[in-house]
C-alpha cells in the first residue's frame, strides 16, 4: 500500500521536459533552458465499468506503445496488457475482475498515468 501511494505521489509531481541548448555568440557560452512539451492525456471512457471493456482515448499522443496495469486496493497486479496504440480508442477485456474500486496506471513512451478505476 505504501508502495502504491508513493507511485501516485511521484505520477503527479513528475513533469516532461526537453532542454534546449542555445550558444550566446557574445560571450561564448552554452545556456541550456528547459522546454516544456505538449502534455499527452488520457481519458477514461468508460467509468465505471459495467460492460466488462475499458476504453480509454489518448489527446496529443505522440506514442506507439501502451502498457496499462491494474492494481487492486490491496496495492496487487491484478491486469496487465501490452499493445500498440492503433487507433484512437483503446478497448480492454476486463470481464474477468470483481466489481470494485481499482487504480489504473498507463505509462506510454512519453507519459505515465494513474487514475482511479471503478468496475461494477
Amino acid at each position: 500500500m505504501r508502495k502504491t501511494l508513493l507511485f501516485l505521489l511521484l505520477s503527479v509531481f513528475t513533469f516532461s521536459f526537453s532542454t534546449a541548448i542555445f550558444q550566446d555568440s557574445v560571450n561564448n557560452t552554452v545556456v541550456t533552458t528547459p522546454i516544456q512539451k505538449e502534455k499527452e492525456k488520457l481519458t477514461i471512457l468508460t467509468n465505471p465499468v459495467k460492460d466488462g471493456y475499458l476504453k480509454l482515448t489518448f489527446s496529443s499522443s505522440t506514442s506507439n506503445d501502451l502498457n496499462l496495469t491494474i492494481i487492486n486496493s490491496l496495492g496487487k497486479q491484478v491486469y496487465n496488457a501490452k499493445r500498440s496504440i492503433n487507433s484512437d480508442v483503446q478497448t480492454f477485456d476486463v470481464s474477468k475482475l470483481s466489481t470494485g474500486m481499482y487504480f489504473l496506471r498507463v505509462s506510454t513512451n512519453s507519459s505515465n498515468f494513474v487514475k482511479k478505476l471503478i468496475i461494477r
